[in-house]
């Protein structure tokens, strides 16, 4: 349901998966993304209402939805999200072991 909130016109482009892994992207100024990682499409899209209209964020979305360009960068913003998460779990997974290893 498209809906204007406080803070965002939200704009819908696809149905929620069951099995979705929702994630907040940002894709340019002004402008962030439901993206489910899962299946790897955007779900809903964010833009901030003090910089867009909702006429402009429909056409926006209309001029740059199927453009390769944009399914490739959303792809990447998503790997790239992904490398931190793995990143972050790896880092606390070292310092449980040092700290194993402090005690002894």
């Amino acid at each position: 349901m498209v809906e204007t909130t406080e803070n965002y016109h939200r704009i819908p482009v696809t149905t929620k998966k069951k099995d979705a892994r929702i994630r907040t992207i940002t894709i340019g100024k002004g402008i962030k993304a439901l993206y489910d990682a899962k299946n790897k499409v955007v779900v809903t899209y964010l833009f901030s209402v003090k910089q867009y209209s909702m006429k402009e964020a429909k056409d926006w979305i209309k001029s740059h939805k199927k453009s390769k360009a944009h399914l490739i960068m959303l792809e990447n913003l998503s790997l790239i999200k992904e490398v931190k998460e793995s990143f972050k779990e790896a880092k606390k997974e070292a310092y449980d072991k040092a700290s194993k290893l402090v005690e002894k």
